[in-house]
């Protein structure tokens, strides 16, 4: 085989069964030895929606995609989609062609990057492979590495010659990761951490999700009748009127949810990423103590107190957990009962009445979350939409609403639901975008039109990029002019073959969601928002 065709039936026999991307001349043989393979090869018009449809479909399924780049600006334009799979903990195999060998170690050559060191920084492990025989174990060891625990992107280069390069090499496959159970003395440490304390309180994030132990900390948290709060990622662990669910946690301003935090004497922080948010935030600037379980160790330069660090495969560690505790149980404290008081009148609060043509985002989410089944998927750009979505929107079950909270880049959302809408059998998918937030990968309508992406856009239109006008506005008392002109939406949508439909009252929202379910492509439903509320109250 050539070196393309022998990288390609590695993939296979890793069981990668798509990759996203953009070729180039560079990526010529490997997109012939793709022809005529298993791999399934989408088509995008940017290179960061490929990275983005790849750490989407990671999240959704455990397993790496690929996205495709040639060298120089292809590869550059992959950054942020890799970025985001590494910082929120996606597996993804970024794939990028590279000039022949005996270009790489000249000092300047047409187009040439150092590609392993560009990608360094933001994956897992980045390598460019200079013979074909090694193509093999690279590939293995790059994939294992990826879909290890805290999974995320790996990158690797495969120079013009390299992929013509004959050889006899034959694929290897790539080992399950190890299940890893805690130790018995880091579960008794626990239980008597937890025995002691007279407020404990859970903070739950999206590693919960990753290791499908949302079931398992849901019956811990009713079993033992602690309160619990997640992270943005984390939402839908316990059912949005549990009298034990205090919403999220996280919001750049303060909470009632992050006094209920400041009053525990024992934060239990359960598959908890902090790279969504500080731990400071809830672990009072290191006084509180802080039981940490989760599938890898807990960083301890993170401003928190690790009192315990329980390591392992999170259900059995939940499970015998219980068990040591017994028929042990709290309730809530006063300051969390008063967080989950003000949670539940937040949701059942009253939309208004005068029916404004420019909505709050509490009342648009209130009927979105209304008009939403447990099978449908919801995927949240990045802004000050986001927020107002991880405040307001309760997920119907673990998993349901993709948020991207580590890196948080924008434009994740139209390739996003691309792929989600791929990969769901039943129910719609649902994005919510702001004006900002879609334009930047606007190109991609193209995509999704090409693919009749099954999907359901929903536009907040302020026009100018909200969240950091609000921030400047808070820190500063005032903000630059951060506006910005919309095309029109109408004519966007024919010019691309979406469906379009502009909601100009909030009474016209739950049907316009109604009736997006018997459309078979995508559409784009717009309507204006009023943020006129601030950041920290709908």
């Amino acid at each position: 085989m050539t070196g393309a065709e022998l990288f390609v039936a590695c993939l296979e026999a890793a069981g990668i069964d798509v990759i996203f991307g953009v070729p180039g001349e560079e990526n010529s043989d490997l997109m012939l030895a793709l022809h005529g393979s298993s791999v399934r090869f989408v088509l995008t018009r940017h290179e960061q929606s490929a990275a983005f449809m790849a750490s989407v479909h990671g999240r959704l399924t455990g397993r790496p995609a690929g996205c495709l780049a040639t060298l120089g600006p292809g590869a550059t334009n992959l950054v942020t989609g890799v970025a985001d799979a590494t910082q929120d903990f996606a597996p993804l195999l970024a794939i990028t062609g590279q000039g022949e060998t005996d270009r790489l170690a000249v000092s300047e050559s047409h187009q040439v990057v150092d590609l392993t060191a560009l990608f360094a920084p933001i994956t897992k492990h980045s390598q460019t492979l200079m013979d074909a025989n090694d193509i093999p174990g690279v590939v293995a060891e790059a994939l294992r590495i990826a879909t290890a625990p805290r999974p995320g992107a790996v990158h690797l280069s495969l120079p013009v010659d390299v992929a013509g390069q004959t050889t006899d090499a034959e694929p290897r496959t790539v080992p399950p990761p190890a299940r890893v159970v805690a130790h018995a003395d880091t579960i008794r440490n626990a239980a008597d951490l937890m025995s002691q304390a007279k407020r404990p309180m859970i903070v739950a994030g999206a590693g919960v999700i990753r290791a499908g132990a949302a079931d398992s900390v849901a019956t811990f948290a009713t079993a033992h009748d602690i309160p619990l709060a997640t992270t943005f990622m984390g939402n839908g662990i316990l059912a949005p009127d549990s009298p034990l669910n205090l919403g999220t946690i996280g919001q750049p301003f303060a909470e009632p949810v992050d006094h209920a935090a400041q009053g525990a004497d024992l934060i239990v922080a359960i598959g908890f990423d902090p790279i969504e948010m500080s731990p400071t935030q809830f672990a009072s600037g290191g006084l509180a103590h802080v039981l940490h379980m989760a599938e890898t160790p807990a960083a301890v330069d993170l401003g928190w107190h690790i009192a315990g660090d329980v390591v392992g495969d999170l259900a059995q560690s939940i499970t015998a957990l219980s068990q040591m505790l017994g028929g042990q149980g709290w309730g809530l404290f006063d300051a969390a009962a008063e967080a989950q008081a003000l949670y539940s009148a937040a949701r059942n609060r009253t939309p208004d009445a005068a029916d404004p043509d420019c909505p709050v985002p509490a009342d648009i989410l209130s009927v979105v979350e209304d008009a939403l089944t447990p099978d449908d998927t919801v995927v949240s750009g990045v802004g000050l939409h986001k927020l107002k979505i991880a405040r307001s929107l309760a997920a119907k079950r673990p998993g349901q609403i993709i948020i991207a909270n580590g890196l948080a880049g924008m434009g994740i959302a139209l390739p996003g639901a691309m792929v989600a809408a791929e990969l769901r059998t039943v129910g719609r998918v649902f994005a919510i975008v702001g004006d900002g937030e879609f334009l930047m990968n606007v190109q991609d309508m193209e995509t999704a039109a090409r693919l009749q992406s099954p999907i359901t856009v929903l536009l907040w239109e302020d026009g100018g990029y909200g969240l950091i006008e609000e921030k400047q506005a808070v820190e500063e008392g005032s903000h630059v002019d951060l506006s910005f002109g919309n095309p029109g939406w109408a004519d966007l949508c024919r010019a691309f073959g979406w469906a379009h439909k502009s909601v100009d009252r909030l009474s016209g929202l739950a049907s316009a969601l109604r009736s997006s379910r018997d459309h078979d492509g995508p559409l784009l439903i717009t309507m204006k928002v009023d943020y006129s509320d601030g950041m920290g109250a709908d």
